[in-house]
């Protein structure tokens, strides 16, 4: 811990659904709206917890989706969001624990694969969360790329920027470029699937990251 709080983050880069918006009910249902379009099962609902356990190639597999549909089906979905977004509200204590980083001084942004669209609609519908940045489209499995782009363009020094999500995928984007990851428990997968990737930190209330700068 000591060695954490030396390199306290000047900057935290966060991933937007199931991180910032609590998007997972919408997602669900326009996932299960799409799965004879797409040709794969719907979920159960009492089969949720333990989809959330699952890595994305072990979940499409589960449900009966060819891996290489994964992308066109992410675009679907945006797309389908966008219909939802002025009801999507912000994950439970963000509001709170980012206003007060704010106050603090921490720079905070975002990254994430969703879109430009989205992201705005549903920022205009939450006035009280506001970000120094935000980076969109960065796609399923390249948020490495994005991230790198991100850091080289801002100038952020990797020894005080980390990021922080709620999905595998986002522990390995930070984790190939040697960034500290503050993983979430409060989003789309299950904390015990987080923790087996090794985050930095994982947290299960936002209120946490304030013991983190």
């Amino acid at each position: 811990m000591a060695s954490w709080l030396a390199m306290s983050p000047r900057t935290l880069i966060f991933d937007f659904d199931g991180t910032i918006a609590d998007t997972f009910t919408p997602v669900v249902a326009i996932l299960n709206a799409l799965a004879s379009e797409f040709g794969y099962r719907q979920a159960e609902p009492g089969e949720l917890p333990t989809l959330t356990q699952l890595e994305p190639r072990e979940l499409a597999k589960r449900m009966g989706l060819p891996f290489h549909k994964l992308p066109l089906l992410a675009v679907r979905v945006r797309k389908e969001m966008a219909k939802n977004m002025p009801n999507v509200r912000p994950c439970k204590g963000i509001v709170p624990a980012l206003t007060e980083l704010r106050q603090r001084g921490v720079g905070i942004g975002i990254l994430t694969s969703n879109s430009r669209e989205n992201v705005s609609a549903f920022l205009a519908h939450n006035p009280d969360l506001t970000f120094d940045f935000i980076s969109t489209g960065s796609g399923l499995f390249s948020k490495q790329k994005r991230l790198r782009r991100l850091l080289d363009k801002r100038g952020f020094a990797l020894a005080h920027t980390s990021y922080v999500g709620d999905e595998t995928r986002d522990i390995e984007a930070a984790k190939s470029l040697g960034m500290r990851m503050i993983a979430v428990g409060w989003g789309f997968s299950a904390a015990q699937l987080l923790s087996a990737k090794r985050p930095d930190h994982l947290i299960m209330d936002p209120a946490e990251l304030l013991a983190l700068v």
